[in-house]
């Protein structure tokens, strides 16, 4: 993991996307285009990434890194 983090801290362009049980941690997003407690949508340099599911709250948020907690159901990738 210090090898991630270390890799991201040089390569700011590179993003991680981790899921776990009733967890999603994303770093090195664009931007947070829309966040409902059943859906979210983040935007990252060549994609667009749609989740859906319920009872999403924000765990966790500092720049450019967001933890969210909730039930997943899915998730959609939109090339741009």
């Amino acid at each position: 993991m210090l090898i991630d983090e270390l890799r991201n801290y040089l390569n700011p362009k590179s993003y991680n996307i981790n899921l776990s049980k009733d967890n999603i941690y994303i770093n090195n997003y664009h931007k947070l285009a829309q966040i409902t407690d059943n859906y979210i949508s983040i935007d990252f340099d060549t994609f667009i990434l749609n989740i859906n599911g319920s009872n999403f709250k924000i765990n966790k948020m500092i720049d450019k890194e967001i933890l969210f907690n909730g039930h997943i159901e899915s998730m959609e990738y939109l090339y741009k």
